[in-house]
């Protein structure tokens, strides 16, 4: 599911494209989209309650989410990583050459 997922979201190939390359039927890889699209929607819902946020914008095809705390206000940013889980990176970071190089390419990867 995962693997037909991110090769959807990174290379805009079309699902007939993904089943020929895989070697399945077109409808097994759009059954593996709508499940895997799912599974990320209750992975982003279970984690905007856990972390006690409103959400303020959700993309499931690009994996990822922006939170806002409803304590402390500050924004959130969830990001998934196929093969490792959502990873979350709290608005109030500190500024370093390290740091924004990283942020830049995870920004990149988001809006892309």
């Amino acid at each position: 599911m995962e693997e037909i997922l991110v090769k959807k979201a990174g290379s805009e190939l079309k699902e007939v494209e993904i089943a020929k390359e895989l070697g399945i039927s077109k409808q097994a890889v759009s059954k593996a989209l709508r499940e895997a699209r799912a599974k990320l929607t209750q992975i982003f819902l279970m984690l905007s309650e856990t972390l006690n946020s409103n959400i303020i914008k959700i993309n499931v095809n690009k994996g990822f989410m922006v939170l806002r705390n409803r304590e402390k206000l500050e924004k959130m940013y969830v990001i998934y990583v196929p093969g490792e889980g959502p990873r979350v990176f709290f608005g109030a970071a500190e500024e370093s050459c390290e740091n924004e190089q990283f942020y830049k390419r995870v920004i990149g990867a988001a809006v892309a």
